[in-house]
């Protein structure tokens, strides 16, 4: 479980690299970087005419919640993950209750397979029973040639 709880991290970090760069990619596309060394610092309306301030705040609102979410997301993944403290007894005392659950899920999923198999086979055995119905009616089942004649 640590492995798959292991793969969504690594992937929530790899998407928060990848918004953080999409992002940041808009904001330059609409906003180019400018110089802001001590003396050559630009104040905020020296942005290109093409660009509103209000557009600039709207992607940087949109960064922001993005990254936090992407935060939480991760938090939450991180929050799964087992102790690193937990003693060997507790490791394998979880495991072996884990098992159990993963037992109980498979046997009532055959149950319910089987179920739907049953269903399944009824269904079909209807469509037969129509399909032959169909067929006698229509005068295409049951007649030899010299009948149909």
């Amino acid at each position: 479980m640590s492995s798959d709880l292991l793969t969504d991290l690594q992937r929530q970090l790899r998407d928060l690299n990848d918004n953080f760069a999409s992002v940041v990619e808009q904001l330059v596309h609409i906003a180019p970087p400018m110089p802001v060394g001590p003396d050559d610092v630009q104040p905020l309306s020296a942005l290109p005419a093409a660009v509103s301030r209000a557009e600039l705040q709207t992607k940087a609102t949109e960064l922001s919640q993005s990254l936090m979410q992407r935060f939480r997301d991760i938090d939450s993944l991180i929050d799964k993950l087992p102790e690193l403290g937990e003693p060997p007894e507790e490791q394998d005392a979880r495991i072996a209750g884990m098992l159990q659950d993963h037992q109980a899920l498979r046997k009532e999923l055959g149950v319910v397979m089987g179920e739907a198999e049953y269903k399944l086979d009824e269904v079909y055995g209807c469509y037969e029973a129509l399909s032959n119905h169909v067929l006698a009616h229509e005068g295409k089942m049951g007649r030899g040639v010299s009948d149909a004649q």
